[in-house]
């Protein structure tokens, strides 16, 4: 373990010497911006590191310029990736000043992954700016992270890591346990002492569970219950830490939180006691999980063909009603839909009841980014999709293009009467009805 510890470091330092002498100070580093996830090619993948920015602009916005227009100026075109683009480009101009050797190896990239007006009732997104930066191998694991925007010292220092844990993975592929073990004694030479309890507390609470898991006792975990684990062990302390630190106090203070977020330093201890515990993740795969969790609210990109879904939707609204279901996020996945018991002040229909009457109409479950798609798509008006509850399901009918909203907080009394009135009007009555699978 010693040797893992100071090899990672004895490597980059290596790395850092080298080029500086040559750097010539007229040339201006250039930067390039990719689409998310491009693969890299074969010769570059044991040098590439992938800065992923993940924001919360609304994906579905079309920013392409109009036909024969070119953005004036480069600030304009970096903007397209984000509406801190520029800082981390002006930032990661800083390092490559000084770094020119590693400027062929950075590849900036980024993710639009905000609630789009379509789920906001048609209005624009009033929530505070969000980031999060990761910082990739080739093949997008993750290797490092910020919360906020890091500054030159900052982002180097990332790099730096990010190196260091690269080095690691490379030598130890077979032992992930080897790897979140190097990671939290650098953590812990980071982090103040009430991190540091919490931290080696959940180490070795991910250490049981992985011992129960080798010795056949239980099973392994799925994805969301194993990123979910530390951010639920963490959050407490995180919480606590930035009352003290800012001095919030109320519930208004969730706002002004989210604000200070935006800067790196805000969620730096949280970061360093996390990475440990999701370091080789992979990005592409789970980056949504991983968001979900962090912003508690959905993380909706564009980009997928929901073909399949406009087809079944057409065909099915032509026989008679239909349900969507909407997928939670991933934050609230731990909670069952329906709930298994109905609150104490509630009696007589439950939602488990309702739900069950629901999968008789053609039903499906969507996802808030096959939702978006499905309003746009065919025109349907805004919904918001969490307030005053979330959106739980929708009742379309084919003599009514505004779909009935169900959401959490009603009572499900109210979606059964629906329900039942939907039947008698079923062109398909007299012939069962076909339960949809996603």
């Amino acid at each position: 373990m010693r040797t893992l510890l100071i090899l990672g470091p004895f490597l980059l330092q290596a790395c850092v010497s080298t080029g500086l002498s040559g750097a010539d100070p007229t040339k201006q580093p250039k930067l390039v911006w990719q689409t998310a996830f491009t693969p890299v090619s074969h010769e570059q993948t044991s040098e590439t590191l992938v800065l992923l920015l993940i924001t919360n602009d609304d994906a579905f916005i079309d920013r392409a310029a109009p036909a024969g227009v070119q953005p004036s100026n480069e600030l304009e075109k970096v903007a397209h990736h984000g509406w801190c683009t520029r800082d981390l480009e002006h930032t990661c101009k800083l390092i490559l000043k000084s770094r020119p050797d590693i400027e062929h190896r950075l590849r900036l990239q980024s993710i639009f992954a905000g609630t789009p007006s379509e789920l906001s009732g048609g209005a624009a997104i009033n929530s505070p700016a969000r980031v999060v930066l990761v910082i990739c191998d080739s093949n997008y694991k993750l290797l490092a992270l910020s919360t906020g925007i890091p500054d030159e010292d900052e982002l180097l220092t990332l790099l730096e890591d990010a190196q260091e844990v690269k080095t690691l993975l490379d030598l130890n592929d077979s032992d992930p346990h080897q790897i979140t073990e190097a990671i939290v004694q650098r953590s812990k030479q980071r982090i103040g002492r009430l991190w540091n309890l919490k931290l080696q507390e959940f180490a070795q609470t991910a250490a049981n569970a992985r011992a129960l898991v080798l010795e056949g006792a239980a099973t392994p975990m799925s994805t969301l219950t194993r990123l979910q684990k530390p951010f639920l062990a963490l959050q407490p302390t995180y919480i606590h830490d930035v009352k003290t630190r800012f001095g919030l106090s109320t519930d208004l203070d969730a706002r002004r939180l989210v604000i200070l977020e935006q800067h790196s330093e805000s969620r730096y201890p949280w970061c360093q006691a996390v990475l440990p515990f999701i370091v080789g993740m992979d990005v592409q795969k789970d980056w949504q999980i991983f968001v979900e969790l962090l912003w508690e609210q959905y993380a909706i990109p564009t980009g997928s063909d929901q073909t399949e879904l406009l087809a079944w939707f057409d065909e099915q609204s032509k026989i008679g009603p239909l349900v969507l279901a909407i997928e939670s996020p991933s934050h609230l996945q731990r909670v069952p839909w329906p709930p298994t018991t109905a609150p104490k002040s509630r009696r007589g229909t439950s939602w488990k009841t309702t739900h069950e009457m629901a999968t008789l109409f053609p039903f499906r479950v969507v996802t808030p980014q096959q939702l978006t798609e499905l309003i746009r798509q065919r025109e349907f008006r805004p919904i918001n999709c969490v307030s005053p509850s979330m959106v739980r399901y929708l009742l379309v009918s084919p003599d009514n293009r505004l779909p009935q909203i169900i959401r959490e907080h009603d009572p499900p009394s109210r979606f059964l009467g629906l329900l039942r009135r939907a039947k008698t009007t079923d062109k398909s009555a007299q012939k069962p009805f076909q339960k949809e699978e996603t």
